[in-house]
This record gives structure tokens, sequence and C-alpha cells, in this order.
């Protein structure tokens, strides 16, 4: 693949991922706010992703997580509203942290497309060895009923657009049927070792060298035609 259409499919992708920034709550909620209005979003969003984690969808509520915060439940009312509400936001943010190190994991200028896509999908076998109980979590939920479902669609399309990216500058022969069939296969190898990661035990051997492992398996999936 050229170079300049190596750089026209990373500068694609940092473009969504730019759009994104914009879009998550700690930004979006506290647009044309106060300073102190700002603050307290940011320490309701904190509070509701430490309940989530530890309680769950369907334990989290206004109440634990305005406890959480140190703030009156009156304030988590007027800024979310309602429940599910509250947990659309906290999980947008959460994504959207987990995006932003996305952009991370390659060097633009020295990387090939494929160097970026096994970077980035070690990231996400490294990352689950502190972050499994959220994605636990966020399945949970998405089995809770068709709008949830819809939600953590929603949430993750910008996450696969960035692997869609991804693969079709590293394999820029194949055509788009077989680019989302790899988006597929990688998807769910990735999201299958992440899960297992917070299976345990700790100390199996497979799961230790997982990242490994991962690198190894996704070059065959692009590869494969």
């Amino acid at each position: 693949m050229g170079e300049d259409a190596k750089q026209r499919a990373i500068a694609e992708i940092e473009s969504y991922l730019a759009q994104q920034r914009t879009h998550r709550p700690s930004v979006a909620l506290t647009d044309g706010r106060s300073a102190k209005a700002a603050s307290t979003i940011g320490q309701i969003l904190a509070a509701g992703r430490r309940v989530f984690l530890r309680d769950g969808h369907a334990g989290l509520s206004l109440r634990k997580v305005a406890d959480e915060a140190g703030v009156a439940v009156g304030n988590v009312n007027y800024y979310f509203g309602t429940k599910r509400a509250l947990i659309e936001a906290v999980l947008c943010e959460a994504l959207a942290d987990y995006i932003e190190e996305h952009i991370k994991q390659f060097e633009r200028d020295r990387d090939a497309p494929l160097d970026i896509l096994l970077n980035v999908l070690t990231f996400y076998v490294s990352n689950a060895r502190s972050s499994h109980a959220l994605f636990f979590h966020v399945w949970g939920f998405a089995a809770s009923g068709p709008e949830a479902k819809e939600l953590i669609r929603k949430l993750y399309r910008p996450i696969g657009r960035f692997i869609y990216f991804l693969v079709r500058a590293a394999r820029p022969d194949a055509d788009e049927t077989r680019v989302r069939e790899i988006v597929l296969q990688l998807f769910s190898l990735e999201e299958g070792v992440k899960l297992f990661i917070g299976m345990g035990p700790p100390d199996n051997p497979a799961l230790a060298t997982a990242e490994t492992h991962i690198r190894t398996l996704a070059r065959r999936i692009v590869s494969a035609d």
C-alpha cells in the first residue's frame, strides 16, 4: 500500500475520533455551563462508573450514585433525569476514554496499517487485564433488553469503524464483503479473549501469553482470503 493511501486512511480515522471527542458527556453536557456545574457533572459521571462497576446496571440507582459522588440526589436527577440516561452517559464516557487510548497505539509516520491494527488489538487484550469488569457489565447490560442492546451497538460503532478503516488500509486488495468479514472475525477473537482474561485464573499460561497469540491469530485472519 502506498504511503499516500496509508496517510489518507489514518487521517480518516483521526477525523472520526475527533468527532467522537465532542460527543462525550463530559464535553457535551458541560458546554455553556459554569465551572461548578461542570465539576458536579464530572463527579457524577465518575461516581456512576464506580457504582456501575461495583453493582452492575441492575444495582445502579440515582441515589447510590449521588451518595458515591457526595452530591444531592436532586443534582443527579437535574443533570440526567433517569437511571437509563445516567447509565448511557456513564457508558458513553467510559467508551470515549477507551477510544482516546486507541490513538496512542500507533506512530503515524512509522507504522504500517497492519502493524497499527495489531498494536490496537494487543492493546485491547492488555487493557482487559485491568478493565475486564467494565466489559462484563457492558455485555450484561446489553442483554437486559432491546433498547440496551441498541445502545451498546451505537456505543461500539466508533470502535468498529476504527477497526474497519485499519483493515481496509491493511487489505486494499479485499472487497467490501471480505473487509467486513475480517472485522467481524477480529472482534469475535478479541472480545472473547477479553472475557476469558476476566474469568481467569490469572496464572493460566494461555492467558499469560494472550497478547502474543492474538497478534499471530489476527495477522492470519487479516491475510487470509
